[in-house]
C-alpha cells in the first residue's frame, strides 16, 4: 500500500512540473569549461549496497548525470565516496575526450567536487595508488 502512495505523490510531483527543464546560459571566458559533482550514500538497510551519485554541469545546467547502486559492500562512507571520486574521475576523462572530438577543447582541468575529507584526502596522496 506505501507503494501506491509513493507512486501518487511521484506522479503528482511530474504533473506540476512536465514544463520545467534544463537552461543553460552563455558563460563568457569559460566556454568549454565543466565542473563534476559526486556523492554517495553509505549502505541501505536492504542489501548493505552504497549508491553512488554524480552530475556533471555546464553552462549553468546539467550535462551528464548517474546514479546506480555500487557493486561491491563497502566498509566505510569514505570507502563508498572514493568508489564514487573514481567513477567521476573515468566520467570526467570521458566528457574531455568527447568535448575533444567535437572541437572543443578542454583548457583548465575538470574540477570534480566531493563531500567527504577522508576520501578527498586519499585521492590527492600518491601512496594510495598503485
Amino acid at each position: 500500500m506505501q507503494h501506491v502512495s509513493t507512486l501518487k505523490r511521484v506522479l503528482h510531483y511530474l504533473s506540476g512540473t512536465r514544463t520545467y527543464g534544463i537552461t543553460y546560459n552563455d558563460v563568457l571566458g569559460y566556454p568549454n569549461y565543466f565542473l563534476g559533482y559526486a556523492d554517495a550514500s553509505f549502505t541501505n538497510t536492504d542489501d548493505l549496497k552504497s549508491i553512488t551519485g554524480y552530475v556533471f554541469m555546464m553552462a549553468g545546467g546539467a550535462i551528464t548525470w548517474f546514479s546506480k547502486k555500487q557493486s561491491i559492500t563497502t566498509m566505510s562512507t569514505t570507502e563508498a565516496e572514493y568508489i564514487t571520486l573514481s567513477e567521476v574521475a573515468c566520467e570526467a576523462r570521458w566528457l574531455r575526450n568527447l568535448f575533444s572530438k567535437l572541437g572543443f577543447m578542454q583548457t583548465l582541468p575538470t574540477t570534480i567536487r566531493g563531500d567527504n575529507d577522508g576520501s578527498i584526502a586519499m585521492s590527492k596522496n600518491p601512496q594510495f595508488h598503485k
